[in-house]
């Protein structure tokens, strides 16, 4: 089984002004999708969802990106290099959809 995962950045939080700086980024509220090569009886992809924030080191001036100039990628980036365990959550992706392919427990209802 191969997953594949997807960054989504939900909103950057910003200060206004920071040193001669405007927007500057401090903190990304972001959301990773794990999807699986499997489907199941329906024939939909298995995958699992994490959530969270991560705030970010201070910008250096002198390569600092303008808000309006962000892409995605610059932002995943971001992420990659920071104190964010981006393999554990990887790891806890994959053991979600491992759960979901062959379930450990199931609830049912009482027999009454």
């Amino acid at each position: 089984m191969a997953n594949t995962y997807t960054w989504l950045i939900n909103a950057l939080d910003v200060h206004p002004t920071e040193d001669d700086l405007s927007n500057v980024v401090y903190n990304i509220h972001w959301r990773m999708t794990a999807t699986s090569d499997q489907t199941d009886s329906d024939g939909n992809f298995y995958s699992a969802n994490a959530i969270g924030t991560q705030i970010i080191a201070a910008p250096v001036t002198d390569t600092f990106t303008p808000f309006d100039d962000l892409t995605l990628e610059i932002v995943e980036g971001w992420l990659e290099a920071s104190d964010l365990d981006v393999d554990a959550i990887k790891a806890s992706l994959d053991a979600q959809i491992v759960e979901k392919v062959t379930p450990t427990s199931e609830t049912k209802n009482v027999p009454w």
